[in-house]
């Protein structure tokens, strides 16, 4: 999948909220930038194939991944979470009521 960066807008070097593998994020950007074109010429800057090359092709598809996999986790987070309001779960839940030998046991001392 292309991810939804540019040559005029590359990813940020921070892993966008929700990426599931933050730790993988600057590894996939840092190869990302490494190959793109030097200068005006269309080739790249590290392995001179014409670019876009089939390296930056494969880290590109990798963000894109890991952008949509990200959106997807974060958009079921707030299902949940507004599944859970709804039906009335996200109540404060009312206290344990004491059993009696737990307030005949607190009393001793």
């Amino acid at each position: 999948m292309r991810s939804p960066y540019s040559l005029d807008k590359p990813p940020p070097s921070e892993p966008p909220p929700g990426v599931l593998c933050p730790s993988l994020w600057p590894v996939q950007v840092r190869w990302w930038r490494r190959h793109t074109p030097k200068d005006k010429a269309r080739t790249c800057a590290v392995c001179g194939q014409g670019w876009p090359c089939h390296s930056w092709a494969c880290w590109d598809g990798q963000i894109g991944d890991a952008v949509a996999a990200a959106e997807q986790h974060q958009l079921e987070r707030r299902k949940r979470r507004a599944a859970k309001l709804s039906s009335g779960d996200a109540a404060i839940p009312s206290p344990r009521p004491e059993h009696p030998t737990e307030s005949a046991s607190s009393q001793r001392i």
